[in-house]
This record gives structure tokens, C-alpha cells and sequence, in this order.
């Protein structure tokens, strides 16, 4: 997830590959590439048998996984206070005399209240909210006020986002602005949810200037990050909208990341736009939650986001990104001008094949100008995890693939395969490859196993 998005073809195989093989890859990519292109349905699989192609059926509702949270409007009727940048002492959280710091105004919060924030509040280390707990019927509500700012510009230590939220429930964070943590090489960014977490509303907010020091050497920094690493305090009930994310350089991370023992959040209506990297991330298998079978984010609703510019300086970055999570929709989507559009990916080993990628329906999105393509699916090495039960179905792309050794669709290490009912066109690329099943090295399983490719439309 961190370390390295998607292998795709030559170019990127010499980082991670030894010398042997990539000197194996490579000629056989040159060589065997015009062979494999366009195959049909079955094309992948590694067996002269054929095998019965049965529709993969994901869990919940395919309107998507909500969980108990189906929307960013939350019930709060209590008392509304007041913290302020230009307060000159403490006061008493009224709109004449309001806080001056966090720490006081956190401890005056109860059920249904609000803080509004007003002015630029800067710190210098991160803004912890724990044990802040509202309820069904009365959220607390934190939000800003004509503008407000959460500055992180006079962050230095690691390991330190602008806002930690920590055993916190039934909390919303509305309209603020967090900006400027340009200081930290790794664990900078805007937002970070840690368990136990649940009933987490992010709505309306801003993300920019939020970059690592050094993006080249594995320097990280997130947007927002859910990160379930408890294996006994599950993070749930997460609601993510209409927020704006830009101008960030997040190196090895990712804009907008889910990730290990988390279930049913919702990444809705937001819009990221030149990150340095992965836009939206769901990831799992990397012993962040030290139970395996509950390492991987899971139940999470990817929907009408518009996701540009997620160009890597490191590696072939999605602008959509499933490495390692289960039970996954991602519907109704506009992603431009990146290296690949979604990837299915497995860079982890799980512990038990069950735990690999997969149940993930993508539905619906548009896809334009990539040079690697549309969509890259499976492990990108025969010893990696599965990528499993994927359906892509009724997604249009227009000028992808067109890069060097590239081609629109990808299959590595995958099975069960719904592709049907796509449309792509390159008018400005004619001729490009269409579908690239990778090689298969001697002694070693099938990439590509159970494959059907129907009814899908070449524009060239």
C-alpha cells in the first residue's frame, strides 16, 4: 500500500523484480506482448480445461455499505461554543469570550454540542481529540466559521497529522480548512481515525499543501487516513463527503486512505486533484492489525468521486486503489489525466487465501487519459496474494493505454472475472494494446484463472 502501488509492465518490474527476473520479464514482455492482445473470454486462464464462470455476489446492499450511517447529516441540538485564534486568554466558550485552546473546549463538549472554530489555529504538534463521544441522537459537532484553519505549518516531529481522532464516537467534523504541514518527512498529513472509532462524519472540508519533506525516499503524508490497527476495537461507521483535496505531495501514501480492521465506510462526493500519489486507497494484509482476519478494511462504498492529476514520481500510481480490502463498491466515478485508473491489487501475502483482495464491484465510472491504462487486476508476482470475484461491468474509458509496453486492461494473478459491457475509445492513441494477460514463468500457477470478457466496445 505505501511502498508500491501496481506493477504493470517492464518499466516498473526493475524495482522489485531481482536481475534474473527481470531479464525474464522483460523478454517476455517484448516478445509474447502482441501475442496475448485482445484475448477473448478465457484468454487468461492457465488450463486447457474450461471452467464454469459464476457471477461473484458481494455482500450488502448494492446501493452501498452504510452501515448504520447513510448520510452526512447527523441530529445535534445542545449548546454551541466558541474557540478563537485571536482570543488573548481562556475564556468561557461563549461567542463574546471563547476558548483559546483545544484541550479546555474538548473537555466542555457533551452530547449534541457544537465548536465552531474561528480564525487560523496553529499548534505545534498535532491536535488530539479522545474520548469525545456523542450519541445517536446527538452528535458533537466541530466546524469552522467563514474560512477557519487548521494549520499545520508549525508541525516538525513525525508522526503527527494536523487532527489525531482517537476513541472518539458520534462526532462530526464539518467545514474547516487544514493546510500547510510541509515540515515532516513521514506520518504528516490533514486527519488521522484511530480505533476505537466509530460514527465519524468528515463533511465539507479542505485539504491542501500537505506534503512530505522528501516524496522520493519513502517520505509519507495523508489527507485522511482510517487506520484500524486494534485487533480488538474495530473502526466503523465512517462517513466521508464532499471534501476537497489539492496540492498535496504525499509520497509512498496516499491521499485518501482505508485501511487494515475497519468496516463500512463511505468515501462520498469528494474531489482530489494533484496528490503526489494514490488518490483513494482500501488496503489490507500488512499486519497493521496483528489478527489476520481482520487485517484488511472491508464493506467500503466508493462513490461519485472525481479523482485528477495522481501522478507518482515513485511508481505507477491508481487514481482508485483496492490493495487488499474485501466487499468493495465503486460506482458512478470521474477520474482524469493519471497513470492507471483503478487497480485490484494484492503487494501483501495474506496469511489465508480468504483474506485476499476481492468482492469488489466497479460500476459505472468514466476514465480518461491514462497512459497505463484503465484498470490493472491481480498480484503482480505468481507468489502474491489473489485478487478475486471482481466485476467490472459498464465503465467507459477514452485515451488510456497508450504508454510504452502499456495497454488498457491488465490481468496478473486473478480469478473469477466479471469484464462485460465497457466502453473505450482512443481517438487521440489508435491501435493501442487492448487487454494484456501477463506471462506466465515457468513453474508457476496460472495470473489468470476464470476470466470472461463480453460485450465490451473498441472504439479502434
Amino acid at each position: 500500500m505505501r511502498d508500491f502501488q501496481f506493477l504493470s509492465f517492464i518499466k516498473e518490474s526493475e524495482k522489485f523484480f531481482s536481475k534474473k527476473n527481470v531479464q525474464a520479464f522483460a523478454m517476455a514482455a517484448l516478445f509474447f506482448l502482441p501475442l496475448v492482445t485482445g484475448c477473448g473470454s478465457g484468454g487468461g486462464s492457465d488450463s486447457d480445461d474450461v471452467v464454469e464462470f459464476t457471477t461473484p455476489v458481494l455482500d450488502g446492499r448494492l446501493t452501498g455499505y452504510m452501515g448504520d450511517l447513510s448520510s452526512p447529516s447527523v441530529p445535534c441540538s445542545g449548546t454551541t461554543y466558541y474557540i478563537s485564534s485571536s482570543a488573548s486568554s481562556e475564556g468561557s466558550g461563549s461567542s463574546s469570550s471563547p476558548f483559546m485552546t483545544f484541550a479546555v473546549a474538548a473537555r466542555a463538549l457533551q452530547p449534541g454540542d457544537t465548536l465552531v472554530i474561528r480564525g487560523t489555529l496553529k499548534h505545534s504538534e498535532r491536535i488530539k481529540l479522545s474520548s469525545i463521544h456523542g450519541s445517536a441522537g446527538n452528535y458533537i459537532t466541530i466546524k469552522g466559521e467563514n474560512g477557519a484553519v487548521l494549520s499545520g505549518e508549525d508541525i516538525t516531529a513525525n508522526d503527527n497529522k494536523i487532527l489525531k481522532i482517537e476513541d472518539c464516537s458520534y462526532l462530526k467534523i464539518e467545514s474547516l480548512a487544514f493546510k500547510d504541514h510541509t515540515q515532516t518527512k513521514n506520518g504528516g498529513g490533514g486527519i488521522g481515525i484511530y480505533p476505537p472509532a466509530n460514527h465519524i462524519v468528515i463533511d465539507g472540508c479542505t485539504f491542501t499543501n500537505l506534503k512530505t519533506t522528501d516524496p522520493t525516499d519513502h517520505g509519507t503524508t495523508n489527507g485522511i487516513i482510517v487506520y484500524g490497527n486494534s485487533t480488538t476495537d474495530t473502526i466503523h461507521d465512517i462517513f466521508i463527503s464532499n471534501n476537497t483535496f489539492s496540492n498535496m505531495a504525499t509520497g509512498w501514501a496516499e491521499c485518501l486512505t482505508v485501511t487494515a480492521n475497519v468496516e463500512y465506510v463511505n468515501l462520498i462526493h469528494n474531489t482530489i486533484d494533484t496528490t503526489g500519489n494514490i488518490g483513494i486507497d482500501v488496503g489490507g494484509n500488512y499486519g497493521y492489525c496483528k489478527d489476520p482476519s481482520k487485517d484488511f478494511a472491508r464493506y467500503i462504498y466508493i462513490y461519485d468521486n472525481t479523482v485528477k492529476n495522481c501522478i507518482s514520481p515513485n511508481a505507477t500510481a491508481g487514481s482508485i486503489y483496492c490493495d487488499g480490502g474485501q466487499h468493495i463498491i465503486i460506482r458512478n466515478n470521474e477520474i482524469y489525466d493519471g497513470q492507471t485508473g483503478f487497480s485490484t491489487g494484492s503487494e501483501q501475502v495474506p496469511k489465508h487465501e480468504n483474506f485476499s483482495t476481492g468482492d469488489i464491484l466497479i460500476e459505472g465510472n468514466y476514465i480518461e487519459n491514462f497512459d497505463h491504462g484503465v484498470w490493472h487486476c491481480g498480484g503482480y508476482k505468481a507468489e502474491l496474494g489473489w485478487v478475486q470475484n471482481v466485476r467490472f461491468v459498464n465503465n467507459t474509458g477514452k485515451n488510456t493505454g497508450f504508454g510504452r509496453h502499456q495497454a488498457v486492461i491488465v490481468f496478473n494473478k486473478c480469478r473469477n472475472i466479471d469484464f462485460s459491457g465497457n466502453t473505450f475509445t482512443n481517438p487521440g492513441y489508435p491501435g493501442v494494446t487492448k487487454i494484456y494477460y501477463t506471462f506466465l514463468a515457468k513453474n508457476q500457477p496460472g495470473y489468470t484463472q476464470n476470466v470472461v470478457d463480453q460485450n465490451n466496445s473498441w472504439g479502434w
